[in-house]
């Protein structure tokens, strides 16, 4: 509620729009809760974007007084920023040329937390929330960080009786974890996400385990011991669940962590706005809006250009990223919870657990079964203990993995086309195999054409291998502009292969989705298992690869990969049970074992062998 020395003026103009103040009794404006024209301007009732949590306008108007102070006292340019926030978001400076001028203009709001617009705000990015919404934005907002799980507090007990002091090679182990705040309680109930994983360092071995949330403050995990000797356990908060809830207070509000603009340009002016996979952008109402869901393949918005004699819609010609993350309304506590997480991990639970594996000198027998007789379906239903690194090689313990080197792969790739479809790890891939298999670049790799299409070819082999980097959104390097054409969506691609030939197709989506609202995530999704199915109807000789996100512990300054533990099931949950020709690259325990710290995998070769190993021999 709001406190007894404020009165609520609400001033509804339909003709002008909404504006909401929160006056206090010496005339100073605590909130300023922006609607341009016809934008929400008679709304009444629960925003949809708040429909079903815990999220409160007053949460919403503690955290912009909070912002909006905090913002001016650190840059004295926010004090006129907060006070005519749309003129920020839109292009106001004279002349014709004016998009440096915007885009210059929008950093400065985005720094300043100028997010208070209700177009932007009220409406909500997908209608029904999603299970971990339901239950993590019940949650309060986070305002002490005593209230979080505490990695130094918490312990992991060993469950598997070990009373002769060791455990049999391949006997499966469990462990419970307890979690316990900063003060030294016990938490209750579940939603943060814990990792466990077991190493050898010596042998080059380790293996995740499989966790299960009791939803009581507890977690037990579950792995097969596959190799002998002396093991160690290792375990860490990885998420807590005020980090998500924040998070996702966060996505539902503002739709992302991370902003993009688009250029408006032609030979009589130029201008920049805001840009979005939703409709909804600070300072313009859905009427100003430009539906360049064409343009890009998947759902692309931007503003309409304020020139409206010089520019319009079909003027766009490409996107950029701002170049410093938004800085958005949070608590105090909130804010330093996301600074740990991007400065302190991996919170780890200490223990004393050591587990000694007999008998000595053993690894688990590889099985008979060679991974390209195994059905590719199956691959779906890999969970984190389904592999390990045993003399840091990865071993699946499904089926055996051939020797993938360069003949192996220039065996298994003679006369095929390999489309390679993603980000800059999809471009990883193709820089291991154009390596392993001895490929001439046809396109010659510069900084211009960084995140641009390549090409290489083994002509003797009728080898051709392309890369295409994904439609927006895109984040490029700071300051670069990434016109329409040099990113390629992936339905058009997967459309675009013919009827006949052998096709060998590479699939990765992530990093760039996972900042926004996973209904983006869900939505591509959708469109490219719909497109995989018309693909696989049509080509009997295609093999479709779908590369997930993984695991990585890095200490990086706003980050965007906050939400890949529900994005990885997504991915699995949406193209399951597409048949024997689509794989699922289940890269998570791959990562996780290996304590990957780089968002772009020191161990991405393991990936292209583990794919490679079932794809080939099946054409």
């Amino acid at each position: 509620m709001l406190s007894k020395d404020k009165t609520l003026y609400l001033l509804v103009m339909i003709s002008v729009g909404l504006t909401l103040f929160w006056w206090s009794n010496d005339g100073k404006s605590y909130v300023h809760i922006i609607s341009t024209p016809n934008a929400y301007s008679s709304y009444t009732g629960i925003w949809p974007s708040l429909a079903g949590t815990n999220i409160t306008l007053d949460e919403i108007e503690d955290k912009f007084n909070r912002c909006k102070k905090r913002s001016i006292s650190q840059i004295s340019a926010c004090r006129d920023v907060h006070a005519q926030s749309s003129r920020y978001w839109r292009s106001v400076s004279k002349g014709s040329w004016t998009d440096d001028e915007d885009f210059k203009r929008m950093n400065l709001a985005s720094q300043c937390c100028a997010f208070n617009h209700t177009e932007l705000m009220v409406p909500a990015p997908r209608a029904e929330l999603y299970p971990w919404e339901r239950e993590l934005l019940f949650l309060p907002p986070l305002c002490n960080l005593s209230d979080i799980a505490s990695a130094e507090r918490s312990v992991i007990d060993l469950l598997t009786d070990t009373s002769d002091g060791s455990l049999t090679l391949g006997s499966e182990v469990k462990f419970k974890i307890f979690l316990f705040n900063g003060r030294g309680e016990r938490r209750t109930s579940g939603g943060d996400s814990v990792w466990v994983w077991l190493v050898t360092s010596e042998l080059g071995a380790s293996i995740a385990a499989d966790v299960v949330d009791n939803k009581d403050g507890s977690y037990t995990a579950s792995t097969i011991l596959p190799w002998s000797g002396r093991v160690q356990v290792k375990a860490t908060i990885s998420h807590h669940r005020e980090l998500f809830r924040t998070m996702l207070y966060i996505q539902r509000l503002f739709t992302t962590t991370h902003w993009f603009t688009g250029r408006f340009k032609n030979d009589r002016g130029s201008e920049t706005t805001p840009c979005s996979p939703l409709p909804f952008l600070p300072g313009f109402p859905e009427p100003e809006v430009c539906n360049l869901t064409d343009v890009n393949g998947f759902p692309w918005f931007c503003g309409k250009p304020a020139k409206k004699d010089l520019l319009n819609c079909s003027d766009f010609t490409s996107s950029k990223k701002l170049n410093i993350p938004s800085d958005f309304p949070l608590t105090e506590a909130e804010e330093e919870l996301i600074r740990m997480w991007e400065t302190k991990r991996p919170f780890m639970i200490a223990n004393k657990i050591i587990i000694d594996v007999l008998p000595d000198t053993h690894v688990f027998p590889q099985p008979d079964l060679p991974c390209n007789k195994r059905s590719l379906s199956l691959t779906f239903d890999e969970v984190n203990s389904s592999g390990f690194f045993y003399n840091k090689t990865w071993r699946p313990l499904a089926c055996q993995l051939p020797r993938v080197d360069k003949e192996f792969l220039r065996t298994c790739l003679t006369n095929t086309q390999m489309i390679i479809i993603g980000d800059s790890n999809s471009r990883k891939q193709m820089d291991i195999l154009t390596k392993m298999v001895e490929c001439t670049d046809q396109i010659k790799r510069t900084r211009v054409t960084w995140h641009a299409p390549l090409r290489c070819d083994v002509d003797d082999l009728g080898l051709s291998i392309k890369y295409y980097p994904h439609k927006m959104p895109f984040y490029g390097t700071e300051g670069e502009d990434l016109p329409s054409h040099v990113l390629y969506s992936s339905v058009s691609q997967l459309d675009a292969i013919p009827a006949d030939g052998k096709y060998l197709v590479h699939l990765h989506q992530f990093i760039h989705l996972v900042g926004f609202h996973l209904s983006i995530a869900e939505h591509q999704l959708r469109q490219i298992r719909k497109a995989i199915e018309r693909l696989m109807a049509r080509n009997p000789h295609v093999i479709v690869v779908y590369q997930s996100a993984f695991t990585f512990i890095e200490r990086e300054f706003r980050n965007k990969h906050k939400m890949n533990v529900f994005l990885v099931q997504m991915q699995k949950d949406i193209l399951r049970g597409l048949g024997d020709r689509v794989m699922f690259m289940f890269t998570w325990p791959i990562t996780l074992a290996a304590e990957n710290t780089y968002g772009h995998p020191m161990i991405s070769d393991q990936f292209t062998k583990y794919y490679m190993g079932h794809v080939c021999g099946r054409w």
